[in-house]
């Protein structure tokens, strides 16, 4: 017997109505507390500068721009990745103010003249707690952050989560995050400890690649429900976009993780 699609949807949310419930029970394993808890403005222009991290599945990008269709949302995103790269391979100076106009015919310049008033900064995977590349994580984050507030733009630091089999790097990746965050005054996205939280409600939903350590597309999904929930303040309120680049997700699995990213949000920030 044929399935009516309102019956289907109803099928769905019950699937993932039990793992819903369990969201906020899930504690978060971070030790330090963000003294940053929102963007001062609601970003329209984003870039998100990063690594492999960042373009695995066609790109955190994509994704966003799906959310943002979906939604009906003014974000605009757009990313600069190197396989592999910390963040002092990158010249963020140059890439939040190209030097051509190509860029300006997507991206609207706002009202002060600011191209990105948004930057996100996604380091090398394990370089906040991996002792020789500390410091550099350390100075490169402090650098990049001056150079974004001197454009104009707001900054924010992704955490990044723990490897496979290796859940014991989530709390001291967010913490060496947070702590450098907390320094500089700026917004941590707590994307690692949305995954921490995934997989410890859904174990069977593989969020990283079976080398450890990449995103699956469920992974990038996550990770870009978390960016989207802490930029713009707000869940995706069941998003119908459920992943491009042949990608998709099935639909409880992508509203599991639209849960899971407005919930670990939420608790992260202190939001009510």
């Amino acid at each position: 017997m044929a399935i009516s699609a309102k019956l289907r949807t109803r099928l769905v949310l019950a699937a993932v109505i039990g793992l819903y419930s369990a969201c906020s029970s899930a504690a978060l394993e971070n030790n330090l507390t963000p003294t940053v808890t929102a963007l001062k403005n609601t970003p329209r222009n984003v870039m998100i500068v990063g690594n492999s991290y960042t373009y695995y599945n066609c790109g955190l990008f994509d994704y966003l721009w799906g959310f943002k269709d979906d939604q009906k949302a003014e974000l605009y995103t757009a990313q600069a990745t190197i396989a592999g790269a910390d963040l002092d391979w990158h010249n963020v100076e140059y890439l939040i103010n190209p030097p051509g106009q190509s860029a300006e015919i997507i991206y609207k310049r706002n009202k002060d003249g600011v191209l990105f008033d948004t930057v996100l900064l996604q380091p090398n995977s394990i370089s906040p707690i991996d002792p020789p590349r500390v410091e550099n994580f350390k100075k490169w984050a402090k650098n990049h952050i001056a150079t974004i507030r001197k454009a104009g733009a707001q900054p924010a630091l992704v955490m990044t989560w723990a490897r496979k089999g290796q859940p014991e790097m989530t709390a001291k990746l967010a913490d060496a995050v947070i702590k450098v965050g907390n320094e500089h005054k700026t917004l941590v996205i707590p994307v690692g400890l949305a995954f921490a939280k995934a997989q410890k409600l859904n174990r069977k939903l593989e969020l990283i690649m079976p080398d450890k350590s990449h995103p699956t597309a469920a992974g990038s999904y996550l990770e870009s429900a978390v960016i989207w929930s802490a930029l713009l303040k707000k869940p995706l309120e069941g998003s119908q976009f459920y992943g491009g680049c042949e990608k998709p997700l099935k639909p409880a699995d992508a509203l599991f993780l639209q849960k899971v990213a407005w919930e670990t949000v939420k608790e992260f920030y202190g939001w009510k």
